[in-house]
């Protein structure tokens, strides 16, 4: 295998050596011993060898390196950001938020919400952060919806929009309109990628686009406003939003487990909203309503775009 390695000075080195070799050859070949390197980081989440003599001892391959890696020397290696391959995890527990659960056994993985501002741009926000975990693309995702409405006004005629194609462009612009499924649906295809919606009031997985498309994310709803949902592994402060089904199956699968499973918690703690049962309040005229199909006749009438729950 073929291995770029990043020295402790720094300097970069490219070295071939067998797949069948130890850590104690690899440490040979690049003229190291383990009073200089205390360890050894590489992949993506990074994850971290201690330099023990028992891992010297290893096979590269069953230390999880491959050819192509980049690999990094250590030189100091603090025992309380270390997570390594040696057999046991002693971290201790952890104690969780309201908005996150544990994905694996050993604290590193910690499935959780990203809030995003409560300003009727919400979906907006989340998709931008899920896909590029900064929320300063929201306004062009606003375009992009109104340039595929105003391209296909067969799709979306008035029956589906409820307005003609000009009127709801204009309106989706603005930045106090809310988004749903007929945004979410138009995003999912031009970001190519497949959009999970977590609803918390049904506790279910509304999946947009997942026969088309490998890579997802997940956002979740409460009922009025949309949040995104990131893997954070803890050790390293590395926050992974889009998943993808073929090259890493098992990891999705445990994310959607566990997704059903925060939803459930944030459902305990009051977090969801039934927008078929409860009320929304206008923040403007302090009128109420109940369904969003009142709201969004509310906001076309009066100009009105500030909502919240009763």
């Amino acid at each position: 295998m073929r291995l770029k390695v990043v020295g402790i000075t720094g300097a970069d080195k490219v070295i071939t050596i067998g797949n069948d070799k130890l850590l104690k050859d690899l440490l040979e070949v690049i003229e190291v011993t383990g009073d200089q390197c205390k360890g050894i980081r590489f992949g993506y989440p990074p994850q971290k060898v201690d330099i023990t003599e028992e891992n010297l001892g290893r096979n590269l391959e069953e230390l999880g390196l491959s050819t192509g890696e980049k690999v990094t020397l250590i030189s100091d290696m603090p025992k309380d950001v270390s997570s390594s391959i040696s057999g046991k995890n002693n971290s201790p527990p952890v104690e969780l938020k309201g908005n996150q659960v544990r994905v694996d056994e050993t604290n590193n993985e910690i499935l959780q919400i990203h809030e995003v501002p409560d300003d009727n741009s919400c979906l907006f926000h989340s998709i931008s952060y899920t896909k590029h975990q900064k929320i300063s693309l929201t306004q062009i995702l606003r375009e992009i919806c109104a340039q595929e409405i105003l391209s296909d006004k067969a799709k979306y005629n008035a029956a589906i929009l409820d307005q003609s194609n000009e009127d709801y462009a204009r309106w989706i612009l603005q930045k106090d309109a809310w988004g749903g499924g007929i945004e979410i649906g138009i995003l999912s295809d031009y970001l190519k990628i497949a959009i999970y919606v977590l609803d918390l009031d049904t506790l279910t997985i509304g999946k947009f686009n997942e026969e088309k498309f490998d890579d997802f994310v997940i956002i979740s709803f409460n009922g009025v406003h949309y949040d995104a949902v990131e893997l954070l592994y803890r050790q390293t402060n590395v926050r992974k939003t889009v998943f993808n089904l073929i090259s890493e199956p098992e990891l999705c699968g445990n994310v959607l487990e566990k997704t059903i499973e925060l939803g459930k918690k944030l459902r305990s703690s009051g977090y969801k909203f039934n927008t078929r049962k409860d009320k929304i309040k206008c923040n403007v005229c302090k009128a109420e309503f109940v369904g969003e199909r009142e709201v969004a006749r509310h906001a076309e009438s009066s100009g009105h775009y500030d909502f919240g729950q009763v």
